[in-house]
């Protein structure tokens, strides 16, 4: 199951964090670069990793994330990369010019306006865009079962092709007058 990438910046890390042990309670998984990056990784690499196999990109917008480089390049790779993007404000900011291409058009959850209801705003936001908790169904069906082997397939998958149906074999060799 894919994950929900938080991006930040460092001087909202108490708020970010609260949110994310909230909704890793539900059973949400969440990625932040301080618990998602093991010590002697290349922290740039784990962090493209990590954008491209999210389900979404949680920006939460504040004037210090307006302010970071960081936040604005991953934004750029989320944007890049097709990732859905949940903008979030965490405090009444003005949209830098930097990141507006990559937010037009989109709505705003705006937690600054209730701090009481962050939660459920967010959650309502997610699930806009189709997240689902670990061990929830999807909106996808499962995948239909294989069909049954017909006794007259000869399996030629370890060699590279598909299955061959033998009387397929047979009547290409008699409509090109071959003999078996």
């Amino acid at each position: 199951m894919a994950h929900i990438f938080l991006s930040y910046s460092r001087r909202d890390s108490e708020f970010v964090d609260r949110i994310a042990a909230d909704l890793q309670k539900m059973g949400f998984r969440t990625w932040v670069d301080r618990s998602g990056i093991a010590g002697g990784d290349q922290w740039r690499k784990e962090i493209v990793g990590a954008i491209h196999s999210a389900s979404v990109f949680v920006l939460f917008l504040s004037p210090n994330s307006a302010r970071s480089d960081n936040v604005r390049k991953e934004l750029d790779l989320a944007d890049t990369a097709k990732v859905s993007i949940l903008p979030v404000t965490i405090s009444q900011t003005a949209v830098p010019s930097a990141i507006q291409y990559q937010l037009a058009g989109l709505q705003m959850v705006e937690l600054w306006r209730a701090q009481d209801k962050a939660l459920p705003l967010l959650l309502a936001g997610l699930k806009r865009h189709g997240v689902v908790r670990e061990g929830a169904h999807g909106g996808k069906p499962p995948a239909p079962a294989p069909p049954a082997k017909r006794k007259d397939e000869v399996d030629l998958s370890g060699l590279g092709g598909g299955q061959i149906i033998d009387n397929g074999i047979k009547n290409f060799g008699r409509f090109f007058g071959l003999k078996r």
